[in-house]
């Protein structure tokens, strides 16, 4: 039996071994007793994290699971392969817990067909379109050892990474700035 605590869950580096190879199926026979509280912990954790996905590698986890959904909306994917991909594809913004803060335009098809298991090991065969298809594709590349980075140029990505830098110390000098005038303000009124 497989137990978890989400508290012990924490993202890996995106450098970690375990992001760049294609996690190990899940074994039903030998762990399926574990797969409802394997599902229920990444829920909690993908929530925890303010995410629409997270596989189970993002968090260390050696095992071919991931879990997407918003709100009461909610799948988890034990096992996956996509049997087909539409020719129409197209090109959106999408972000990872693993490189938080970093947008990429990525280009994927609008519309696949999954085969996969749930979390009672059911196989289920499913057609995806929109934003439910793009979230799969982007879990399905952490299944097989890639992410959304390894879909653009490094030029890209060198760029999306400086462009948050700087965003980011704006928002630095922004807030520093406020409360250091707040910290003078408040030592002024005590004179």
């Amino acid at each position: 039996m497989i137990v978890l605590r989400k508290d012990k869950l924490d993202l890996v580096e995106p450098t970690a071994e375990v992001m760049h190879k294609a996690p190990q199926p899940f074994n039903f026979e030998a762990d399926g007793d574990s797969a409802q509280s394997v599902t229920n912990v990444l829920f909690d954790r993908m929530k925890q994290l303010g995410g629409v996905g997270l596989s189970a590698n993002q968090v260390g986890l050696d095992m071919r699971v991931f879990v997407m959904g918003l709100g009461e909306t909610k799948i988890a994917v034990f096992n996956p392969e996509i049997i087909e991909y539409s020719d129409t594809e197209e090109l959106f913004n999408e972000g990872c817990l693993s490189y938080p803060g970093i947008v990429l335009g990525i280009k994927r098809p609008t519309k696949i067909k999954a085969k996969y298991q749930n979390e009672t090991g059911q196989i289920i065969e499913q057609e995806f379109n929109g934003l439910t298809a793009r979230i799969f594709q982007h879990e399905y590349d952490h299944m097989n050892g890639t992410d959304y980075t390894d879909r653009v140029s490094k030029f890209k990505l060198d760029y999306a990474k400086k462009k948050f830098e700087n965003k980011r110390k704006k928002i630095i000098k922004k807030y520093a700035v406020k409360t250091m005038i707040e910290a003078l303000n408040v030592n002024k009124d005590s004179d």
